[in-house]
């Protein structure tokens, strides 16, 4: 019979780097890293776009925060949804919106009388 293995329980011992050593790529056999100033210029070279974007994008600007209270009101179901319709529509925070629907409100209430 054909010299066997001994059996080997991985945890017997806990030593799993023993255990793990033979999964261990061959350091012969890692391939080199390419220059990064070579591996650009074949890349430009053929075509490909680098990933990261070549113009830094300006950060954007701070919008300001006037709202220092809270209002909290109830509401139909009905209506609120129409007031985040709204917000959404008019791309503005649920503050801007109520803004505006009060100064159109005491510009309505002003023409009428």
């Amino acid at each position: 019979m054909a010299d066997a293995k001994p059996a080997r329980t991985p945890f017997a011992g806990l030593n799993l780097a023993e255990d793990l050593r033979e999964f261990e790529p061959d350091a012969s056999t890692a391939p080199t890293r390419p220059d990064p100033a070579t591996l650009a210029a074949l890349s430009d070279r053929a075509g490909f776009p680098s990933r990261e974007p070549r113009v830094p994008k300006a950060p954007p600007t701070p919008r300001p925060l006037n709202f220092d209270a809270r209002l909290t009101i109830r509401v139909a179901q009905r209506d609120k949804q129409r007031f985040d319709d709204l917000v959404y529509r008019l791309r503005a925070s649920n503050g801007e919106a109520f803004r505006r629907l009060l100064d159109h409100f005491e510009a309505t209430i002003g023409s009428a009388g």
